[in-house]
């Protein structure tokens, strides 16, 4: 019974423009009776004569792609008269800015944490020259039998273990900074473009 009802009442279209709804009406699969209002924001932005005209030439794919446009980006506009679809826009090209510097500085973050290749030996080590010398050797506990007191390898351990985790530390803080700068840096340049 519903079906026979919506064949016999006009489109929110013809019912705007007051005439009797035929089978070739253009707009009517897109603006049947229920859907006045979607058309009436479509009509004060567009107009009917536009729309018909946008959709006219379109194959019926395109035009359904090209009738939810219109409907999106006039519903937009009634939401936001100012800004309408610009602001949407410019706040996702904001959002993906910001998405993106963040992927570079985490793909950053990621490759100071990866081993260097092992060709890399050209860095001259913190540590000094005879414990240099002595880490080259093939036996690792050789130095402590040089020496008696079994502390002095400890210590030794405990200074290498330091300048290891400074070396780490520092570069580490220092990248953290930066990030953490140019994030912010990237999130107020988007908030002003908005």
């Amino acid at each position: 019974m519903s079906d026979s009802r919506s064949s016999t009442q006009a489109c929110a279209a013809c019912k705007y423009q007051r005439r009797k709804c035929g089978p070739k009406c253009i707009l009517a699969p897109f603006f049947p009776y229920q859907r006045e209002k979607q058309f009436l924001r479509a009509h004060r932005l567009f107009g009917v004569g536009k729309i018909t005209n946008m959709i006219k030439p379109l194959d019926p794919d395109r035009r359904n792609i090209a009738i939810a446009t219109i409907i999106y980006e006039s519903d937009v506009r009634a939401k936001d008269p100012v800004g309408g679809c610009l602001r949407i826009i410019e706040n996702l090209q904001s959002q993906l800015a910001y998405s993106q510097t963040q992927l570079r500085l985490l793909l950053q973050h990621l490759a100071f944490f990866r081993p260097p290749p092992p060709s890399s030996s050209s860095h001259p080590s913190l540590l000094p020259l005879q414990f240099q010398e002595q880490s080259k050797s093939k036996d690792p506990l050789q130095f402590q039998d040089q020496s008696k007191d079994p502390f002095q390898f400890q210590d030794f351990q405990e200074q290498k273990d330091r300048l290891q985790f400074q070396e780490q530390k520092d570069p580490y803080f220092l990248l953290q900074e930066d990030m953490k700068l140019e994030i912010d840096s990237q999130y107020e340049d988007a908030w002003h473009r908005v």
